[in-house]
């Protein structure tokens, strides 16, 4: 049986052609996600060069900024108030002591004894000084400023 030479052709016009066609046909949405997807890759790119100036710009800041304010140091020091000086009993040790009339200007220790002196600042006009006197770390002695 000879072949017919337009079955082939025929062949080509309803299977081959419109295939080619159709890859060669883009769809619009594909097109449309691509330009999204462009115009979200350059937004992040922006995105990313604006943080990362606003970080050098914050660390510059930091670094000229004021230091945080310490805590303001009470105008009269506890150990010159003198109801503090009537709370100092015998027998408290000397961390109590040191709790109420804050720490001191000055210690002396010989053997088992101590003495804690609270003296104004070299600074100071004030005179006011007293002292308290420990034995085994137990008040036994107590020289109040003269208020």
């Amino acid at each position: 049986m000879p072949r017919n030479p337009a079955i082939p052709l025929i062949w080509l016009m309803f299977f081959a052609f419109p295939m080619t066609a159709l890859a060669q046909a883009r769809d619009p949405r594909v097109d449309a996600l691509m330009t999204e997807m462009a115009q979200l890759k350059s937004t992040i790119a922006d995105q990313e060069q604006r943080i990362g100036s606003l970080e050098k710009t914050v660390k510059a800041l930091q670094s000229v900024a004021a230091p945080v304010p310490q805590r303001i140091p009470a105008p009269t020091p506890p150990w010159q108030v003198a109801s503090n000086w009537n709370l100092i009993k015998k027998g408290m040790s000397e961390a109590q002591v040191v709790e109420i009339l804050g720490p001191p200007t000055m210690t002396e220790a010989v053997t088992d004894m101590r003495t804690l002196f609270y003296n104004p600042d070299p600074r100071s006009t004030a005179t006011l000084s007293g002292s308290v006197t420990l034995t085994d770390d137990r008040v036994t002695a107590t020289v109040p400023p003269a208020f």
